[in-house]
């Protein structure tokens, strides 16, 4: 198969693009769901998410007097695109860009853009002249730095185990594993279970209600395409996240046959979508609902 067509595929198609985004949405609206029922109320609809993108998308965006409109415009952008590029440097069941010889995925590089969307609420605390946001980038700041550390712990421990940080590599079959490496890989892929909200865009925002509410922090000065655009990376994300997840710690170990591996990863995706739901009943941080 052709390369282009190879790459028009998994940006536009899976892993990226479509597969993501409806997966992210779809993860969005069970976590959601199942916050809702534990509160006592009623959750939206699942197609919430897609409503809300749209409805934002159309509304005008302005920014307020004496801000870096670049650096902030940039900002979103950077939340969705960075996720999509993790996507397709990782070696997922059917990711054709990833069988090529000219995608060299590095464990590195994609933990790098993985971060960058954890990011956003300190550069746009910075950027925008809001008090309060300067506040919660500051906070931001601490909370994220040791779940951070955390996750680069975790990968660089299976790193080092396998000897390489190349995804090429760390995602080979484990045949015959030994017990020291599967009890390692065990407790390497809870600690990153655990750590995973850590991923996401530190938000408390209501775009899951029929008028969206903002509390004082980086997004309130944000409007329009640029709320649009954070919603749509925290819902692309959460797949990029647990396509790491599955990919490093839990497909070496399953057998090679295409539909099995199909079934773990998406069981994964929802696994990871259930943690950050938990995360969002526990703390408002990471809550896109208030």
């Amino acid at each position: 198969m052709n390369i282009v067509v190879r790459y028009a595929i998994t940006v536009l198609l899976y892993p990226g693009g479509l597969f993501a985004l409806l997966a992210g949405w779809f993860l969005l609206s069970v976590g959601e769901a199942l916050a809702a029922r534990k509160l006592g109320v009623r959750g939206a609809a699942f197609r919430q998410p897609v409503y809300d993108f749209f409805k934002l998308l159309n509304k005008t965006t302005s920014l307020p007097a004496r801000t870096e409109t670049a650096g902030v415009r940039l900002i979103p952008l950077v939340v969705v695109m960075a996720p999509l590029l993790a996507l397709i440097l990782l070696p997922l069941p059917g990711n054709l860009a990833a069988d090529s010889p000219t995608t060299s995925g590095d464990l590195l590089a994609v933990l790098f853009l993985l971060f960058l969307p954890s990011l956003a609420p300190i550069f746009l605390g910075n950027l925008l002249p809001s008090p309060y946001g300067r506040v919660a980038a500051q906070r931001a700041i601490r909370r994220a730095g040791v779940l951070i550390a955390l996750l680069l712990l975790s990968m660089l421990a299976i790193a080092a185990q396998r000897g390489s940080l190349s995804l090429s590599l760390l995602t080979i079959q484990q045949s015959h594993p030994s017990p020291a490496s599967v009890i390692l890989d065990a407790l390497a892929g809870l600690l990153f279970c655990l750590c995973l909200p850590a991923l996401l865009p530190q938000a408390k925002w209501g775009l899951f209600r029929d008028k969206p509410e903002l509390v004082a922090g980086p997004y309130t000065d944000l409007t329009g395409a640029d709320l649009a655009l954070l919603q749509l990376g925290a819902a692309v994300q959460q797949i990029a996240a647990g396509s790491l997840l599955a990919s490093v710690f839990i497909l070496p170990f399953v057998p090679g046959v295409a539909a099995v591996q199909v079934v773990f990863y998406l069981a994964t995706l929802f696994l990871c979508g259930l943690v950050m739901s938990v995360a969002r009943w526990s703390s408002g941080v990471y809550s896109f609902a208030r």
